[in-house]
């Protein structure tokens, strides 16, 4: 089904294209009225019997008269490119609509099935974790992240021994791994629906750096290395902003 919408897309794209190009081409079978004092925007016709040398019957800027119509005509040419536009001169302006419905369509349809699969990603059994990150989306988790490592930040500016920041460490982000963090893991079918495959690899190329930097920064505190868990707590929080900003 999806190779259908894309062949929509590329179809009636190529359908737009063609339409497109007419815009600025009037057939010469249209009323002299419709033509007569417009401005030639490429060289018309060739006066010359001699393919190698052509000379063109009128030349760009050319303004066009009824005469110049009679010998362009009297030359087989079909069309003449010209500066102005105008819908009445413009015959083929339903293959432009056509292709611009198909579009639409074809954007619609690629959107349903993304919508179907994140639907049917999101119903998908299988572990998850409980309690408030469980309902939240990717985005979400990832903004919830960011909000405990600032949380943690505060604490631990308030907190005047270095042991009780330690253990704060310790503590909230080793809450902050088996929540937020295990529940934007388990968001793998959620992602790679909205996002495709390589939009997910370049999400998860930030966020796992940023969880090495989380993790690197509980074993530090649980090692009792306060400024190494200090230097990681910050690094996290700025690869964090960086996965935000490619959901």
């Amino acid at each position: 089904m999806k190779l259908v919408a894309f062949l929509i897309i590329a179809v009636s794209m190529c359908v737009g294209v063609i339409g497109a190009v007419t815009a600025y081409l009037p057939p010469l079978s249209l009323a002299d009225s419709s033509l007569v004092g417009l401005t030639l925007n490429a060289p018309a016709g060739n006066a010359s019997t001699d393919p190698r040398a052509p000379r063109p019957i009128a030349r760009k800027g050319d303004t066009l008269t009824a005469e110049l119509l009679a010998t362009l005509r009297a030359a087989n040419v079909q069309r003449v490119k010209v500066k102005e536009f105008s819908l009445a001169r413009w015959p083929e302006w339903w293959l432009f609509v056509l292709g611009c419905a198909g579009l639409a369509g074809g954007a619609a349809l690629v959107r349903s099935m993304r919508a179907k699969a994140l639907a049917a990603a999101s119903s998908t059994h299988g572990p998850r974790p409980s309690g408030a990150a469980a309902k939240l989306g990717p985005a979400e988790l990832l903004d919830a992240m960011r909000a405990d490592l600032d949380t943690l930040r505060g604490k631990l500016h308030a907190t005047p021994g270095q042991r009780d920041r330690l253990a704060a460490i310790v503590a909230d982000i080793g809450h902050m791994q088996q929540t937020h963090v295990e529940a934007f893991l388990n968001a793998r079918p959620q992602l790679t629906a909205r996002l495709g495959l390589g939009g997910y690899a370049r999400l998860m190329d930030a966020f796992a750096v940023a969880e090495r930097a989380i993790n690197r920064a509980w074993s530090a505190a649980a090692d009792e290395v306060e400024a190494e868990a200090l230097a990681c707590i910050d690094r996290a929080a700025v690869l964090l902003a960086e996965a935000r900003a490619r959901v």
